[in-house]
């Protein structure tokens, strides 16, 4: 069966040729956006099949219809070059193709101002139906309640019956207009390990542009911090890795870069209102307009609570900048970092202690309202473009309803169909019209996609979502 060029490949290619014709000197136009009607046509420069003009037996089936072997022409000079391919050969029209896109990619240059891959990824993810502007990592309960109070637009997502993980999301306001599609979860324990699992769990389910890590942490400087006050990170150092020696243990930190984007917002935060909504201070102080202050630069991430002075201590003589210490960014990081697509990480945090031997939790409830009031705000004064399109809305009732249907009979049902009626090439075009990345579904084979496809759609509690979105491909086969 003759491969067709996906979609994707499709638009790659139109773009890639301005809406032209790649045939040197054409000026027929090929898009009429008014009238619906396209002349453009894709050209194999390799035909597909044995007998087809330029066909090579040794070009690999599974290139013909990549972007590299297609040119868009128009329908007069898409005849011209398969009648004479002895003229028109391979070689010339890969040349041809190369010549007219450097054209086309010079004048955009000219005409717009360019992007960088990860500024077009991000892009990317703004038009994503699916996708989440921020996901926001918490590892307390206290925390977590502190963050629902602040954010009333978080509902309880329910989890699907295949998946331990539980979520909160919702839609929520920029002072400036626009929206932010938020996803929060809660660790079920507190350390790294668990922030990384959790985090990869999270980054796989919801596809987040920006992933926060926001709650409490132990304060380095009791001269300069006050309990309550904001620490953000400019970088987290994840202080436990490091070499065994007879005289000692060699430390060898490793360091993971805040976003650049969300330090920039936090560094211009000019909004105090949050301050004013905090609930009373332990100490009977009454919070201002500076009060808690906000401090930004690289927090420690470990292992260890940390209630001795003389380890704390220790992290400040290797690390003289930093500004406070806690248990799960270095893990949020590293799943942030390590994901297919990189996603943007920052931590807001709160200080609930000095990390001595007066530690106690006291602080810990305002901190935790300090650091999510802090984090609304911040949101509120929209640091990054928001999302385009709406958010469907699903309540953990509505989600209830869907799983009560029977989602073994829902997954059996969906897995024969998706395989059976769908080939490769088809699927990869399904996953892209309703939103799914193909490539950062996981397995080599084309039924290790669909169940994860499946179990993707469960967890958000969509599965009747991705039914619906599959009654189409494949529906009429056999009639």
């Amino acid at each position: 069966m003759r491969k067709q060029p996906s979609l994707k490949t499709i638009k790659m290619l139109f773009a890639a040729s301005g809406g032209a014709c790649a045939f040197p000197g054409c000026a027929t136009r090929l898009a009429y956006p008014e009238s619906g009607v396209m002349l453009g046509e894709v050209c194999h420069i390799r035909a597909a099949s044995a007998g087809g003009p330029r066909h090579d037996p040794n070009h690999e089936d599974t290139t013909q219809s990549e972007t590299d072997n297609l040119v868009i022409l128009c329908a007069t000079h898409h005849s011209l070059v398969d009648q004479d391919p002895n003229t028109y050969t391979a070689e010339a029209l890969h040349l041809m193709k190369r010549n007219h896109e450097a054209r086309v990619a010079a004048a955009m240059d000219d005409a717009v101002m360019g992007i960088d891959d990860q500024q077009a990824v991000s892009l990317a993810r703004q038009v994503a139906v699916e996708s989440v502007d921020f996901a926001i990592v918490v590892a307390l309960q206290k925390e977590l309640d502190a963050l629902k109070h602040y954010f009333p637009e978080l509902e309880h997502v329910k989890a699907s019956p295949s998946s331990t993980r539980s979520y909160y999301r919702g839609v929520v306001g920029t002072a400036l207009g626009g929206e932010y599609r938020v996803v929060a979860t809660l660790l079920p324990t507190i350390g790294n390990l668990e922030a990384a699992h959790a985090t990869a769990d999270l980054i796989r389910d919801w596809s987040p542009r920006f992933v926060i890590v926001n709650g409490i942490a132990g304060g380095l400087s009791p001269g300069n911090q006050d309990l309550g006050d904001i620490v953000v990170s400019d970088s987290v150092i994840y202080y436990e890795p490091g070499k065994v020696r007879d005289n000692g243990v060699e430390q060898r930190y490793r360091q993971f870069q805040s976003d650049r984007t969300l330090i920039g917002g936090m560094l211009n935060l000019s909004n105090s209102e949050w301050r004013h909504r905090l609930p009373a201070r332990p100490d009977g102080k009454v919070s201002t307009e500076a009060i808690p202050r906000i401090h930004v630069g690289p927090i420690a991430s470990g292992e260890k609570v940390i209630a001795a002075a003389e380890e704390a201590g220790r992290l400040r003589a290797s690390q003289p900048n930093l500004i406070a210490v806690e248990m799960e960014s270095a893990g949020v990081a590293s799943a942030a970092f390590s994901a297919l697509k990189k996603v943007g990480f920052l931590t807001i945090r709160a200080i609930c202690d000095f990390t001595d031997s007066k530690k106690s939790d006291n602080w810990q409830t305002y901190a935790a309202s300090a650091a999510a009031a802090c984090l609304k705000a911040f949101l509120g004064s929209r640091p990054v473009a928001t999302s385009e399109g709406g958010w469907p809305c699903i309540t953990a009732a509505a989600a209830s309803v869907e799983f009560d249907k029977g989602p073994l009979e829902h997954r059996k049902r969906l897995f024969d169909h998706l395989c059976s009626a769908l080939d490769h090439e088809e699927f990869k075009n399904f996953c892209f019209l309703i939103g799914v990345d193909f490539d950062e579904l996981p397995g080599d084979r084309k039924s290790a996609r669909v169940r994860e496809l499946i179990l993707r759609f469960e967890r958000r509690g969509q599965l009747g979502v991705l039914e619906s979105a599959a009654a189409g491909p494949g529906s009429n086969d056999g009639a």
